[in-house]
């Protein structure tokens, strides 16, 4: 074990007095973290929770106990999600204008942005009285955000607004 001289000992106590929460909960996380990933280690790696459990040889039986209004739920999600034909989510709006000219300004921003991303899809729609193009179909603000940085230089005017989506692919 190792001996810190008794001079020094309050010199060492001083500089971390301030810091001794940091420290205990720094050695208290790593601790934690050590007694939960060795023991993950040497286990071999499922492709998910079930697959594991169905595993020939494991012993037991899984049963998912649910009350009744929790899977009735879920029915009313997924059928509103069908009725909307698409989930909630964010688009970016690259242009919108109206007047004699409006739709012509559409379609050669939506070709215009097609050509510089032709994996993003890319819808023009007509709500009175503008003529607008939206891109993307992301499931978070976060994402739509950073597509939004990536475009800016070219859509300066690019904002982020909610709209249904397609499903994922």
């Amino acid at each position: 074990m190792c001996q810190i001289p008794v001079k020094l000992f309050p010199f060492f106590f001083v500089i971390l007095h301030p810091y001794i929460d940091v420290v205990k909960s720094l050695f208290f996380f790593f601790l934690v973290n050590a007694c939960i990933l060795i023991p993950a280690g040497a286990q071999t790696p499922a492709s998910d929770i079930f697959s594991y459990f169905r595993a020939p040889g494991k012993p037991g039986k899984l049963v998912i106990v649910q009350d009744a209004a929790i899977q009735a739920r879920v029915n009313v999600y997924l059928s509103q999600q069908a009725r909307l034909n698409g989930i909630r989510g964010y688009r970016i709006s690259i242009y919108f204008g109206s007047g004699q000219d409006s739709k012509k300004t559409a379609e050669l921003t939506r070709a215009n942005f097609v050509n510089r991303y032709p994996n993003v899809n890319c819808h023009t729609k007509w709500e009175y009285p503008y003529f607008k193009v939206y891109v993307g179909d992301f499931r978070t603000r976060s994402e739509a955000l950073k597509f939004l940085k990536e475009i800016e230089y070219n859509y300066p005017d690019a904002f982020i607004r909610e709209d249904i989506v397609e499903f994922p692919k």
